[in-house]
């Protein structure tokens, strides 16, 4: 019995379909359905504006860009050379919008200045200093207490009040301080908030901590505040007497002759 001969043109074409559809199908498939992105867009009002304000940026790009090839061709320069003479332009142009529009920001200001009826530097013009409060460095914190760490600063328990008397006879006086020595470094730290406070305002209950110096100025206050007690009584003094010289008023139907004698 004769063997059949091999059909090998259908099964080619059978293979050549087979392959078509097994690799052909998930591409067209892939190709059909759309991206995560695409459906975003899809569904996105502003996305799909931004997408098509870009797209219009990049077709009016290419158009310029066409256009500026065409014209490289009519010219007889190198492109090169056209291309800088085109960037020395642009780059003029940008300086010279940013001198217009500093110039008229200029005017504005000037013309502001002239309706509220001031000057540049004219009479009249108000001069403000700004203050500038000295601010704590958290660096000199630290360094300060690391300074106090190494002396072995230690805490002072019972403290009620701290007084510092200054020169000019005023107290910086601190309520419920917490105060830090190092008796052998002679070196004390108060923590708190002081209040600048005359004498007399914690007199008498401060006269037990008053040395030399302070004596001698409650004693200056002492006596000045003497010296204007006396003047208001010789002033009341003086008042009364002017008030005996003054002529009596005469009165109908009396005798002041009778009550002298």
């Amino acid at each position: 019995m004769a063997k059949k001969s091999v059909n090998w043109m259908l099964w080619g074409k059978v293979l050549t379909a087979g392959a078509t559809i097994s690799i052909g199908g998930p591409m067209l498939t892939m190709y059909l359905t759309p991206s995560e992105e695409e459906i975003f867009k899809r569904y996105n009002p502003d996305l799909q504006k931004r997408s098509l304000a870009e797209r219009h940026t990049r077709e009016q790009e290419f158009d310029d860009f066409v256009m500026r090839l065409k014209a490289y061709s009519k010219s007889d320069k190198p492109i090169w050379a056209v291309m800088d003479e085109e960037e020395k332009i642009r780059k003029a142009n940008i300086l010279k919008n940013a001198k217009e529009a500093e110039a008229r920001a200029q005017a504005q200001k000037d013309a502001m200045r002239k309706e509220s009826g001031l000057s540049k530097y004219g009479k009249g013009t108000p001069r403000r200093k700004a203050k500038r409060t000295p601010q704590r460095s958290s660096a000199d914190d630290h360094k300060l207490q690391a300074t106090l760490k190494k002396l072995n600063t230690q805490p002072i328990a019972n403290i009620e009040e701290v007084n510092m008397f200054k020169s000019d006879g005023n107290v910086i006086h601190f309520n419920q301080a917490r105060v830090h020595a190092a008796v052998p470094s002679n070196t004390f730290a108060i923590y708190g908030a002081g209040q600048e406070k005359e004498l007399t305002d914690l007199v008498p209950g401060i006269l037990n901590q008053l040395g030399p110096d302070s004596l001698a100025s409650l004693r200056k206050l002492a006596e000045s505040y003497q010296q204007m007690q006396r003047a208001k009584d010789e002033g009341e003094a003086e008042g009364e007497d002017e008030e005996d010289d003054k002529i009596p008023e005469l009165v109908e139907g009396e005798n002041f002759e009778s009550k002298v004698e």
